[in-house]
């Protein structure tokens, strides 16, 4: 017989050890994917349960003005870049950095939230089903938690709603 025969049928079966990085991408989607759906229900229940006529006119923003909520809401994502490193380079202004970081992450939230709820609306609009801003709110939560479970394509989403609706709040703000 073949030495290199007699080599491999001494060595037994192969068997491959699971990636370890396999099973944390999963881990890490899945809980990007669950805080997403509860971030979302918790902040858009609040708004519509605290400020539901403020809510109403940001969705309307986003519904008739979604390219210039877009524009505004980049704007100020990049004004808020530039500002915080000028800040951190002066040292002292660090102290107002982190503050500053800390609203926008905030305004960013209510924004991505408002926008969830109009995604919810066109949803089930699409499926005619009539609901009220509650059945919106889990709709637009769904489809917030689908979007971050898949890896890449949910950080350009997220990054695109939190900007639309930063942009919608901003732009209802200068437009009163």
């Amino acid at each position: 017989m073949d030495p290199f025969i007699q080599l491999v049928l001494q060595q037994g079966p192969i068997t491959q050890s699971p990636d370890p990085s396999t099973f944390a991408r999963f881990f890490g989607s899945t809980i990007s994917a669950v805080g997403t759906f509860v971030g979302t229900l918790i902040i858009g229940a609040l708004l519509l349960a605290i400020v539901p006529d403020y809510t109403e006119k940001i969705i309307d923003t986003v519904e008739d003005e979604p390219v210039p909520s877009f524009l505004w809401g980049l704007g100020i994502f990049v004004a808020l870049i530039v500002v915080t490193i000028v800040l951190i380079i002066t040292l002292i202004g660090i102290l107002l950095a982190v503050p500053l970081i800390f609203v926008m992450i905030f305004v960013s939230l209510v924004g991505g939230a408002i926008v969830f709820i109009f995604v919810g609306e066109r949803l089930l609009d699409a499926a005619n089903v009539e609901t009220s801003r509650w059945g919106h709110l889990v709709a637009g939560a769904f489809v917030a938690t689908v979007l971050a479970a898949i890896p890449f394509v949910g950080g350009i989403t997220n990054f695109i709603v939190n900007t639309v609706g930063v942009g919608a709040i901003v732009f209802h703000w200068r437009n009163g």
